[in-house]
């Protein structure tokens, strides 16, 4: 396994990737700067590093917040490669559908899911005048944020290509469609602090029917 202090520095690295998205080659350049510490460890010839860098030449794009996982399987099979268990036409293989896929789970679970749960969460709570509240659950976002990051990365660096049952396992689309849920229930609260309700029945029915109208839809 890499040394830490190289991993770290991907990992590190992975956070500045969409800093050098192209619209050719989309995070091509960002995925190449983020592994180029590993790249150098594994291969201390530089003809040897300029062929394996080469592999990553072509396009690529996953979801920001599944890139270190992703990261994390390629250096797994890199370190193969460079150790001669597996050819270097290993990489090219997983390259050309993992990226793809890992960003579909990521868009439907974090831009889907997360992200307006986290927003409809601090609008009720802004509503209702709660501001210190809506602070330590942004607060609270970014460290679990992180913390996935990080933990995803190590993970598929250490167990390569089986940490995608685990991923599996884990079942993000699911839970996908249980946050959509829970999002049209923060909705409809939203909806019902927005509107002006003097007391009287019509609006109270009206508020009651647009509510139970968003729910129908989200199941």
């Amino acid at each position: 396994m890499l040394p830490t202090r190289t991993a770290l520095s991907c990992l590190a690295r992975s956070c500045c990737i969409n800093a050098a998205v192209t619209a050719r080659g989309m995070q091509q350049l960002g995925l190449l700067f983020a592994l180029e510490p590993a790249l150098r460890h594994l291969y201390p010839d530089a003809e040897a590093r300029a062929q394996a860098a080469a592999h990553y030449s072509t396009h690529s794009n996953t979801h920001p917040y599944m890139l270190p996982f992703y990261m994390g399987l390629l250096l797994n099979i890199e370190e193969q490669v460079a150790e001669g268990k597996l050819p270097s036409n290993a990489l090219d293989t997983v390259r050309r559908t993992l990226g793809t896929t890992l960003s579909a789970v990521g868009d439907g679970f974090f831009e889907g899911g997360v992200f307006p749960c986290w927003a409809l969460c601090c609008i009720c709570l802004l509503l209702a005048g709660h501001t210190l509240p809506v602070i330590l659950l942004t607060a609270l976002l970014a460290v679990a944020l992180l913390a996935f990051r990080t933990g995803t990365f190590f993970f598929a660096l250490r167990y390569g290509l089986a940490a995608l049952a685990w991923l599996k396992r884990l079942g993000l689309i699911n839970w996908t469609g249980r946050i959509k849920v829970v999002n049209a229930c923060l909705l409809t609260v939203a909806a019902a602090m927005l509107l002006p309700y003097s007391g009287d029945r019509h609006t109270l029915l009206w508020c009651m029917g647009g509510g139970a109208a968003v729910l129908a839809a989200a199941w």
